[in-house]
């Protein structure tokens, strides 16, 4: 058995000496082991040999992965362990984030087969995939202004400190958005702030909403026709407490499976966007399931 081992030197918990571990831990499981690397350019070489993909790195090496696969036409299983900063695909399927138990597992559910397989769906924007989520709002801007070197230092923290500087002078922006609904139906929203999700979790151990979760043919979108500092700090507080949001007055939610998406105003270097906790350079215009779908491995314990 062929293992692809890819990497990204970039992700928020990324160490070679892990890296190494994860590698014997494989080896030592019976599996040859081939590295890779993601180049900055989101550029990489897929072994098409091989028979499982394990993706070491966060939600943003998860999808220039994907993008890669889409482009090649490669179908090959995958896992991800957990090496980034806010690792949300991983945590849903519940990867371990110890290399030897991770491996372990991670062969189990190869050996298995067909029913330790989860197909799931792929959304993108008009620019590619994306992992887990995509968003247009204030955190969009702390994702955009955060600092590489401390995020290496403090992890996903540094975008809390980002977001907490935003209080001085609090960016808004207003869109209109387009939506077609899992039934066909047609909805035309104005919003100051939209969330995306494609899985169950959302910026850590929280969910958008209760209803998400990983195969589903769908994402699920919230839109905040205010975003105000006041309006954000209820839509935050009423995740992290586990509520629904869409008890919340300036909340819409749909199950979609395309949006387009227009500007008010001018962004200002778009900051406004991210996705699976990265800014966007360039400004999304679509949102939209596709065909494609990735395989991946379930872990499976004794």
């Amino acid at each position: 058995m062929h293992v692809q081992l890819i990497h990204n030197p970039a992700s928020g918990t990324h160490h070679e000496l892990r890296l190494g571990v994860l590698a014997q831990a494989f080896e030592a499981c019976g599996a040859k082991v081939v590295k890779g690397i993601t180049e900055i350019d989101g550029s990489m070489e897929l072994a098409r040999d091989s028979d499982l993909i394990c993706v070491s790195g966060g939600d943003g090496t998860l999808r220039l992965v994907i993008a890669a696969m889409q482009n090649s036409g490669l179908k090959t299983p995958i896992c991800i362990f957990p090496a980034g900063t806010v690792n949300l695909v991983a945590r849903e399927i519940g990867y371990a984030s110890e290399p030897e138990q991770f491996a372990s597992e991670v062969m189990r559910g190869y050996l298995a087969g067909s029913e330790a397989r989860l197909k799931e769906p792929v959304a993108r924007s008009n620019h590619g995939p994306f992992a887990a989520c995509l968003s247009a709002g204030p955190d969009g801007v702390a994702v955009a202004n955060h600092s590489p070197e401390l995020k290496k230092k403090i992890g996903r923290t540094a975008y809390a400190w980002s977001f907490a500087k935003l209080f001085m002078r609090w960016p808004r922006q207003q869109f209109t958005l387009d939506v077609t609904t899992v039934d066909g139906s047609e909805h035309n929203l104005t919003c100051e702030a939209f969330y995306i999700a494609k899985g169950r979790y959302f910026a850590g151990p929280w969910t958008l909403t209760p209803e998400a979760g990983m195969g589903d043919d769908h994402f699920h979108l919230i839109a905040l026709s205010r975003a105000s500092r006041w309006h954000f700090i209820r839509f935050m507080l009423s995740i992290a407490r586990g509520r629904d949001p869409e008890n919340l007055s300036f909340a819409r939610p749909l199950r979609a499976r395309s949006l387009t998406i227009q500007a008010a105003a001018q962004l200002i270097n778009n900051q406004f966007f991210q996705e699976d906790g990265d800014s966007m350079e360039v400004a999304p215009h679509q949102i939209m399931m596709t065909d494609h779908e990735m395989e991946y491995c379930l872990p499976l314990d004794d």
